[in-house]
């Protein structure tokens, strides 16, 4: 998932989850914070497809009514970042990344009118289906307490920002068995403005469990779209949607 104009800054929890071949696929509840699981906002799952030499990653965010909210997709060739596509589908609008070589093209759409730039392609860069899988693959540095920095793509100000992954004890959310990352901006000053959010994990599995704090995902409140939803995510594996 990638980031708005107002809240670019902040992680689409639409960022929060992953899909690759070795990954099972999940199903997600999405509830408003500390609604005590009362106020489902959406339900999460994602899918996978391989064809020859391209994969293809989907996450979808269904309203309780069965409408599709938000489609994440992300292409990969021959195991590298292709293009992503991040269709905010109730509020008309649209990001994409496409990759060449060491540049990409970002590309925002909204309301029919279309603005674009191409960027220099960094190789830190993340998207929110492959989130969890660089989780994994550094896995035995961040339970060891070590920080992780990547960059998160923010399409309708075509530009990147800088965010922070770390080991956080007494959270308020872990139980036995489990660990806690913290994911925050890491400018400064930024700091000051957004609220981190909070990722539970199985230590044993390391599946994603929940997500706790704010995401990119639109709702409405008294009739007007925000651009960021604080949330409660809870992960299941193995059921059927």
């Amino acid at each position: 998932m990638m980031l708005s104009k107002k809240c670019f800054i902040l992680l689409l929890l639409i960022l929060h989850t992953t899909l690759l071949p070795a990954e099972e696929l999940f199903f997600s509840k999405v509830y408003r914070q500390n609604s005590n699981r009362q106020q489902l906002l959406f339900y999460h799952y994602n899918n996978y497809e391989l064809v020859e030499n391209t994969e293809i990653l989907q996450h979808f965010y269904v309203l309780p009514d069965s409408t599709i909210s938000v489609i994440d997709e992300v292409v990969m060739e021959d195991g590298e970042f292709k293009s992503s596509k991040s269709q905010f589908l109730e509020v008309d609008e649209t990001g994409i990344v496409n990759r060449n070589g060491n540049k990409m093209t970002m590309i925002f759409q909204k309301n029919g009118k279309v603005k674009q730039k191409e960027l220099n392609y960094p190789p830190d860069l993340l998207v929110g289906p492959l989130f969890n899988d660089h989780i994994r693959q550094n896995w035995q540095s961040l339970i060891s307490g070590e920080k992780i920095d990547f960059k998160l793509p923010a399409p309708d100000i075509l530009s990147v920002a800088t965010f922070t992954f770390q080991k956080v004890d007494n959270s308020g959310y872990e139980k036995s068995e489990q660990i806690v990352f913290k994911l925050d901006v890491a400018s400064i000053f930024l700091k000051l403005l957004v609220k981190p959010s909070y990722f539970v994990y199985d230590l044993s599995s390391q599946r994603l469990l929940s997500i706790h704090g704010t995401t990119i995902l639109r709702t409405k409140q008294k009739g007007k779209w925000q651009n960021s939803t604080d949330v409660d995510m809870y992960y299941e594996y193995g059921v059927n949607k």
